[in-house]
């Protein structure tokens, strides 16, 4: 592989589904649930736990609406072999795999598929701490010229960051809009 690739995020950057995160009070008992653009800007409280079910589901991933304008970036790079990406907060790399090359149409190297809740991949901290150190990941692997496309602000700042940890390296950030989506 060359030295160039560019890394996708998977909710409301490639696709928008219907999945939610859902979150109940274990005092109170009182369950609320949040988009994936909500939850960027959630903050936990100690008694609230957590319900990721929705993302575990290959069905709504299917279901999902693909987002063509950042679609189109990813087949162009694919046709060109530059390699592609995928840093997801989800946790199952495998599904993430079963959806692109059977739903979506495109097979991607399953190393640069990082679900970072996946226990598979043994990253700690927050989604941005986690997305950071997957690409980490893809630094050591050999690559040094990124685009990366995210929905959520923190995420593109933190691994940003990166260039100054890693001399030579080049991250192009861009905020993924889902404005494109119509």
């Amino acid at each position: 592989h060359g030295s160039k690739i560019i890394v996708f995020d998977l909710d409301d950057t490639l696709v928008i589904t219907d999945a939610k995160i859902k979150v109940c009070n274990k005092k109170t008992g009182e369950c609320f649930s949040l988009t994936p653009e909500e939850f960027n800007e959630y903050e936990k409280h100690p008694d609230h736990e957590l319900d990721f079910d929705d993302f575990k589901s290959l069905e709504v991933m299917k279901a999902g609406r693909l987002i063509d304008y950042y679609l189109k970036i990813f087949k162009d790079a694919y046709r060109m072999k530059i390699a592609v990406g995928i840093v997801t907060a989800r946790d199952d790399r495998e599904m993430i795999y079963r959806w692109l090359r059977e739903h979506v149409g495109y097979r991607i190297d399953k190393d640069l598929i990082f679900a970072v809740n996946d226990p598979v991949h043994k990253y700690k901290g927050s989604i941005s701490d986690r997305k950071k150190a997957a690409f980490k990941d893809l630094i050591e692997m050999g690559y040094s010229d990124f685009q990366f496309y995210d929905d959520d602000e923190a995420n593109l700042t933190l691994v940003k960051s990166l260039e100054k940890e890693y001399p030579g390296i080049q991250i192009s950030t861009i905020r993924a809009q889902k404005a494109f989506s119509i």
